[in-house]
């Protein structure tokens, strides 16, 4: 019993010791609250000013490119200064990715094209199945929701 007492003694004063650490450490993963994967395509930058949008689309995927196009042309409307886009195409093919920006009318600027497509480590990173997905980011890179239409960005980050 004695023991027992000990034991319970140290488990208590290591669980009160840890407990007043006030610094956390963030997580990377693709849930709110975690850090997002790092994308590693030249140019992209997930941290910075204001909230980015990260918009995963592909233009075999006929769902998701109209969802990117909404998007762009949602955002790039709104002139919200508080909110960047950055969306990923996942097409293997770069003359398809070039011909699709061309005809939906996206800017250059905006647009990344992954070409290793879905044996990507970002697609394995961000978890994408078919439909794909997005995923708004505060400024220090922490997700703050996922799979949002353009209204639900726009009233989640302040114009």
């Amino acid at each position: 019993m004695r023991y027992l007492m000990r034991i319970s003694l140290v488990l208590i004063a290591f669980l009160y010791m840890g407990a007043g650490t006030k610094e956390t450490k963030l997580t990377e993963g693709i849930q709110p609250g975690n850090l997002a994967p790092e994308i590693n395509l030249q140019g992209v930058d997930l941290k910075g000013n204001g909230s980015v949008l990260v918009q995963f689309w592909a233009a075999y995927d006929p769902q998701s490119r109209l969802e990117n196009t909404r998007m762009y042309n949602k955002i790039s409307r709104s002139k919200s200064t508080n909110l960047r886009m950055i969306s990923i195409s996942l097409d293997e093919n770069p003359a398809v990715f070039q011909g699709i920006i061309k005809t939906d009318h996206l800017n250059e600027a905006s647009q990344w094209n992954e070409v290793s497509g879905t044996q990507s480590a970002l697609f394995k990173d961000y978890r994408l199945k078919n439909g794909f997905g997005n995923y708004l980011l505060n400024s220090n890179g922490v997700i703050v929701a996922k799979n949002l239409s353009p209204t639900e960005v726009l009233e989640r980050v302040s114009l």
